[in-house]
């Protein structure tokens, strides 16, 4: 359908331009033979065939150059005797046959470069759209976990995307849950993704805590990167007999916890520097007991900070009355609302950042 349709446009703009072409042709000739010059405006001529030349076949701009040899003559300043009249009409007829095969050619070798550039792109789009698809396929399931539901969902701005989250089963009772967020967005930052994700897997079993996790990770991310890429990120590690999170948060969004209890929110706002930048940088552990019916939403700035057409952000508190609204739905459920609400808040299904959360409800 794409194709057709920019078929269609591409015929109509030629459609246009030999519009234009005729019509420069009928007013060239109208000056000519309006006009009393000491010379005659004959050479304008050259314009619409080399106009011509730039959207049609040249032996379709050769019989214009020939009618416009013919109006140039009959229209032009008159020429005596016959013999030179010939050579006149002769010299201008190779003038705009001349001009008409130049252009022509600069405007196929116009068409080949644009055809090699469409190709390449199309090449580079299919490349793309490969990738997304590996990357949303290497993003692992929601682990089943007795006495939670944990849930996640992820929108990106483009084909590919900059955010990040995971699950590390260390054992039956501890399991590990990290979001992170690359700065940028698009193939540059979804590039470093996978060696984030390698990164933490190597490190998450040797390691006491999500602080020594995301310390052990900073050092790493500065040897791979320059200081123009930075990562956030919140490392949780959920003891789940004893219920107990505990974290270490990296210049990451607070997480937000909703109590059933009281109904109340809590921001899980602990947090250290981001990652990538700062030498020494230090992080620490934080411990929250969970009761049976919080609700904790892990989530990127995608969605706090995508804005409606008025300009006005849709807010971590707007989120957390989407949570208390929806708090009795399923974590699955919840997770699937957040994207559509956030792109229902911007009027847009293109949104301006990564869009990423993940959901988890004490049962």
């Amino acid at each position: 359908m794409k194709f057709k349709e920019g078929a269609i446009r591409e015929g109509q703009v030629t459609g246009l331009l030999n519009v234009l072409v005729f019509a420069s042709i009928a007013a060239v000739a109208y000056a000519d033979w309006w006009v009393v010059a000491p010379i005659s405006l004959g050479y304008l001529y050259v314009l619409p065939i080399a106009l011509s030349g730039l959207v049609n076949r040249l032996p379709y701009s050769i019989v214009l150059a020939v009618v416009c040899t013919v109006l140039h003559d009959a229209f032009g300043r008159a020429v005596k005797p016959f013999s030179l009249r010939m050579d006149h009409d002769a010299i201008a007829l190779a003038i705009f046959v001349i001009a008409a095969f130049v252009v022509t050619l600069l405007a196929r070798e116009r068409d080949r470069l644009f055809r090699q550039v469409r190709r390449q792109r199309d090449e580079y789009e299919h490349d793309l759209a490969l990738a997304a698809q590996v990357q949303r396929k290497v993003l692992p399931p929601p682990p089943q976990v007795p006495g939670f539901e944990i849930a996640a969902a992820m929108r990106t701005a483009r084909l590919l995307g900059g955010d990040y989250y995971d699950f590390f089963p260390l054992s039956a009772d501890v399991i590990d849950i990290v979001i992170a967020d690359v700065s940028g967005k698009g193939a540059a930052a979804a590039l470093l993704m996978p060696s984030l994700a390698v990164a933490l897997r190597l490190r998450a079993r040797e390691l006491s805590g999500p602080a020594q996790v995301i310390r052990d990770f900073d050092q790493v991310l500065k040897q791979i990167t320059n200081t123009a890429t930075f990562v956030t990120m919140f490392y949780g590690r959920l003891h789940v007999a004893s219920k107990i999170l505990q974290y270490a948060n990296a210049g990451h969004n607070p997480p937000i916890l909703m109590r059933a209890k009281t109904g109340e929110r809590e921001l899980l706002a602990d947090a250290g520097p981001i990652l990538g930048i700062l030498d020494g940088a230090q992080y620490h552990d934080v411990s929250v007991a969970l009761q049976p019916g919080d609700l904790l939403a892990l989530y990127t700035d995608g969605v706090t900070e995508q804005e409606a057409p008025s300009g006005e952000e849709f807010s971590p508190e707007r989120l957390a009355e989407l949570l208390r609204e929806h708090a009795q739905e399923p974590a699955s459920s919840l997770a699937a609302e957040i994207p559509q609400a956030v792109c229902s808040y911007a009027k847009t299904e293109e949104l301006a950042d990564d869009l990423t959360v993940v959901i988890l409800k004490v049962t």
